[in-house]
């Protein structure tokens, strides 16, 4: 499913976004044909009309060749200043149409065209691919046929939760997904909801596509397309005048709106007149009463109003109109343009996000192809256990720009790799700065920073990657530290300072000793925002985080950085007082999980090429498949920064991480390979 979901976009996403571009423009062509062709298509209003067999016979003098086809009038709304031109169609050889405009007040000629002329009606023609002289109807419907088929019915499969109560949160942007997670994720929602349009507007654009699927709409509903009925003319008769069709209509339908009305066919005198017309207040702009006249006495041999029309031409006009997003009367007319809009602007964005996931996936460098080296040029301790590294360019050259909540992957030694957040400026290039705390069960990572790393050392890097960011618009952000989870929550203060955004920082400790960057900040430009709370400390100075977060404004964002336990904390209270999923932000620094005894083995398939791994009860999925060649970039291979995060297509994960949220979890369609293994005997990954 996948695979053709995704050869699908990548063949015929191109022809699908010209498509949808292109029936935007039509959706909206009723209204902006008379604003850019007014003096053609529409004239001063009058109180005495030329009678129809004028304007056809100035049209016929205008434009000699070819056969007459129809004319069709448009209603005036009533104290209207204009009113439209009567359309007059002729149809030429090699089925080239051209339409003379007249004025119904005097019976001039406004103007001529061919059916296809002017940049509107250009469009229209690009749209059905009316410019091919064979295939341009296939085109069109096989593309609507995989959209909706594949596209959608296959996003729709890839995009659905493997439990229920997940669907509020598979349904919502997920803000803490950054890179092509975070690509994914607007690909999938997005179209979640534009799939609901545009996949309504391209089944009802079908039967203009294939006559086949026209029938179809018939066969479903036990209906018949009608037919014109049969007449038997007089000796020597001849057909009537057009004016007299034209007011035999309006005393069968008084309240007639649009009217077509076909001229008489020599080839077909048997043939009862075609016409038909849309009352003023059709449920819809293709709801229209069949007029069928006998060309030679205007005898009714066949009216059928639309309440009266048989289920499949209900339904096949229907599906027109709703195509066009012309359904819903006035109010209607408004609504579903812009709603096709939505939709169709929808349709490049998805292109755009699904081949750019797909580009940045196969473009994704491997981890050791992004290492910087750099100078350790300023140790210092800044606190009990806790030293700071001051990193620079060993040439000076300015250092990948990064912004707050960033962290960087430091390669310590014998392939001991540790991610430590920044906390210098993010306006500052010619430095990155970590806080290092030295662990007491240390596996040997800060440990070697604190004893080993010195002044002037050469260090290896990665650069700078964000999964705790900011977000984008929050009215207020709220910043809690605890020990050294500072450092992304400083960087963060930093930040919102320099463009005068409005926050608080609240700044957790055991004591005034064990307080990094104390001096730092109590010198800085956004002091008085800081409240610092020592365990050791008064008791009014202590940290009450459930007042804190009671207080707190509606549009708040909430960012938090710490011990598990705390933030545990922080987050408990925070959802415990209303606080929503989508305003709370945290970075983890160690996750707690073991493996378990009750560990099994299990495979993981690769949805790009089928291939199966098995992953050993001792082995991490990332090791697992690192041993077969297919590498996926981790960093703290703890469950806590994100970047190992991979799309779940099947299978059920079992989930060991601290980075997704319980509400991440169930949906089940994200896990992290480097700590999370699988309930379920069989993963199958998007890779």
């Amino acid at each position: 499913m996948l695979l053709g979901h995704r050869w699908t976009g990548l063949t015929f996403g191109l022809v699908l976004v010209f498509v949808a571009i292109t029936g935007m423009l039509i959706a909206y062509r009723p209204y902006l044909e008379p604003i850019v062709n007014r003096d053609l298509l529409t004239v001063p209003a009058c109180s005495e009309r030329v009678s129809m067999d004028t304007v056809a016979a100035n049209a016929r003098a205008a434009h000699p060749a070819g056969k007459m086809d129809y004319i069709r009038i448009m209603p005036a709304a009533p104290g209207a200043a204009r009113i439209s031109a009567l359309q007059v169609r002729i149809a030429e050889p090699e089925e080239f149409q051209h339409d003379v405009y007249v004025n119904p007040c005097t019976g001039g000629v406004l103007g001529q065209r061919d059916r296809y002329g002017g940049w509107l009606a250009t469009i229209e023609q690009l749209h059905r691919f009316r410019f091919m002289e064979e295939g341009g109807s296939l085109i069109t419907g096989t593309t609507a046929l995989l959209f909706a088929i594949v596209l959608v019915s296959g996003g729709l499969y890839l995009w659905w939760p493997r439990r229920l109560r997940a669907l509020p949160t598979a349904a919502t942007f997920n803000p803490r997904l950054t890179g092509r997670e975070r690509t994914l994720d607007r690909h999938k929602i997005v179209g979640l909801y534009v799939s609901l349009i545009v996949v309504s507007s391209a089944l009802t654009g079908l039967p203009l596509a294939f006559e086949w699927y026209r029938d179809g709409v018939y066969a479903i509903t036990g209906s018949k397309p009608e037919k014109p009925p049969r007449v038997t003319p007089a000796e020597g008769a001849k057909p009537l005048s057009m004016e007299t069709y034209w007011q035999r209509v309006q005393a069968l339908v008084p309240d007639a709106g649009e009217t077509l009305i076909h001229f008489p066919s020599p080839k077909k005198p048997k043939e009862a007149l075609d016409i038909f017309t849309v009352e003023r207040r059709a449920p819809h702009a293709f709801a229209r009463t069949m007029v069928y006249l006998d060309p030679y006495t205007a005898d009714v041999a066949k009216l059928i109003p639309y309440e009266k029309a048989n289920p499949g031409q209900k339904l096949y006009f229907w599906m027109l109109s709703w195509h066009m997003g012309q359904v819903g009367g006035q109010a209607g007319g408004l609504i579903f343009p812009m709603l096709l809009l939505v939709g169709a602007m929808g349709v490049p964005f998805l292109a755009y996000t699904g081949v750019g996931s797909y580009i940045r996936r196969k473009l994704r460098p491997k981890p050791e192809s992004a290492r910087l080296s750099v100078q350790v040029v300023c140790k210092r301790v800044e606190a009990t256990d806790i030293c700071t590294f001051e990193l620079a360019d060993p040439l000076g050259k300015p250092l990948p720009a990064f912004s707050a909540g960033s962290h960087i992957d430091v390669y310590i030694r014998d392939g001991m790799v540790r991610h430590y957040s920044l906390c210098n400026d993010p306006r500052e290039t010619h430095r990155y700065l970590i806080g290092v705390l030295r662990v007491a069960e240390s596996r040997g990572g800060s440990a070697a920073l604190h004893d080993d790393i010195q002044e002037g050392d050469i260090l290896e890097i990665s650069e700078p990657r964000n999964h705790f960011p900011l977000a984008h618009g929050a009215e207020r952000s709220l910043l809690i530290a605890g020990g050294i989870g500072v450092t992304p929550i400083l960087c963060m203060a930093e930040r919102l300072a320099n463009f005068g955004a409005d926050f608080e920082m609240h700044y957790c400790t055991r004591s005034a000793q064990r307080t990094p960057f104390r001096e730092r900040i109590r010198q800085s430009a956004f002091a008085d925002r800081v409240h610092f709370h020592f365990s050791d400390g008064p008791a009014e100075q202590r940290f009450n985080v459930e007042e804190l977060v009671k207080r707190s404004a509606r549009d708040t964002h909430l960012y938090v950085c710490g011990p598990k336990g705390f933030m545990d904390r922080v987050l408990e209270a925070a959802l415990r007082n209303g606080w929503p999923e989508q305003r709370l932000h945290r970075e983890y620094f160690a996750s707690p999980v073991q493996p378990s005894a009750d560990d099994t083995e299990f495979d993981v398939r690769i949805a790009s090429t089928g291939k199966v791994v098995r992953v050993a009860k001792d082995q991490t999925v990332v090791a697992a498949l690192a041993e077969h060649g297919i590498v996926i970039p981790t960093s703290c291979q703890q469950g806590v920064c994100g970047t190992c995060l991979t799309r779940v297509i099947d299978g059920d994960p079992d989930h060991r991480d601290l980075y997704q949220t319980a509400a991440e979890h169930a949906c089940d369609d994200q896990f992290t390979p480097c700590c999370s293994r699988a309930r379920s005997p069989v993963l199958v990954l998007d890779l």
